[in-house]
């Protein structure tokens, strides 16, 4: 018998033989008109005058110092527990000069700006409704509240979600700001969404697919969710993975193709997932909601009598 030839080399997975094509994102907007919007969204919250603007910021700064500076934040803090310090998120200009610098700078501005130029979403938000999943110190509430939708924010670390309370009412945005868990069930919130906006969020979380599949439930049909990832640099349908042993809390970063196919198996068609490489190498998505929808495949699934939308 001849003798059984071993290799150390993983085989590729024979079985994922399904071509998929999703739609590649192209600019639907013009980067001058896009700036213009933007700027209009983020000047309704600066203040009338210079000194409450300045008053604004050190009402920020007082009441939600930083416990590591901004500019070191990821390597200063990321090896520590998420909920063990906290430092401001997004930069927050209350006009007139008056900034509060944030970890992660204007990402914000940028990231919206993209979805806005590629026709992720509209630029006039009026009448919609948005929920904004992990907003953080609340960078984005202002900018999506700015474009006229009536924003609901989920925010896990609770000082966090209390600097976007804050904040909220020191502008004047009426945004509902909620601290917990998006796995924890929210029958409420089903079908309530014409917007469901996570941006840096989903390689936070050790059950992706299933996170998917709870902010697809909150859609309303014909409503859209909007992803913004890091990214894995593999080819094919696969995932990076760090976990705990790596600066940053992150869990599965995917590619391109395999967050194309998570959206599908949360219950997106393949023809209605827009995707984008983001020139940082991150990934940007938009999938819209036909229709209430059962899972495509239960067995192995995280809690599979949730999230159905209907029996089956």
């Amino acid at each position: 018998m001849p003798k059984e030839i071993r290799s150390n080399v993983v085989p590729r997975d024979n079985r994922q033989k399904t071509a998929v094509s999703f739609v590649e994102a192209t600019p639907v907007l013009s980067a001058e008109h896009v700036i213009d919007t933007m700027d209009r969204s983020l000047a309704r919250w600066h203040a009338q005058d210079k000194a409450e603007a300045e008053r604004r910021a050190a009402v920020i700064a007082q009441e939600f110092p930083d416990e590591y500076n901004p500019d070191v934040y990821w390597n200063a803090a990321a090896n520590h527990s998420f909920r063990d310090f906290f430092s401001w998120g997004h930069d927050q200009d209350f006009g007139f000069g008056a900034v509060r610098g944030g970890a992660m700078g204007q990402r914000h501005i940028e990231i919206i700006s993209e979805c806005l130029e590629g026709g992720f979403f509209p630029a006039d938000l009026s009448g919609a409704k948005v929920l904004d999943v992990g907003c953080w110190s609340g960078g984005d509430i202002l900018a999506l509240s700015g474009l006229g939708g009536k924003v609901t924010a989920i925010e896990e670390h609770p000082k966090s979600a209390a600097s976007a309370r804050r904040l909220c009412e020191l502008v004047g945005c009426e945004a509902e700001i909620n601290v917990g868990s998006v796995y924890k069930d929210r029958q409420d919130w089903v079908q309530q969404f014409d917007l469901v906006y996570a941006s840096g969020v989903i390689y936070h979380v050790t059950d992706p697919l299933l996170f998917i599949r709870i902010l697809f439930a909150y859609l309303k049909p014909g409503g859209t969710l909007v992803l913004e990832t890091k990214a894995s640099p593999q080819e094919d349908s696969s995932c990076g993975y760090s976990g705990t042993l790596d600066l940053g809390w992150n869990w599965f970063a995917p590619t391109r193709e395999a967050l194309g196919r998570w959206l599908v198996d949360a219950g997106f068609e393949p023809e209605d997932v827009k995707l984008k490489v983001r020139t940082n190498g991150r990934l940007l998505s938009a999938a819209t909601k036909r229709a209430a929808k059962a899972l495509p495949e239960t067995a192995g699934f995280s809690r599979p009598d949730s999230w159905l939308e209907g029996k089956v």
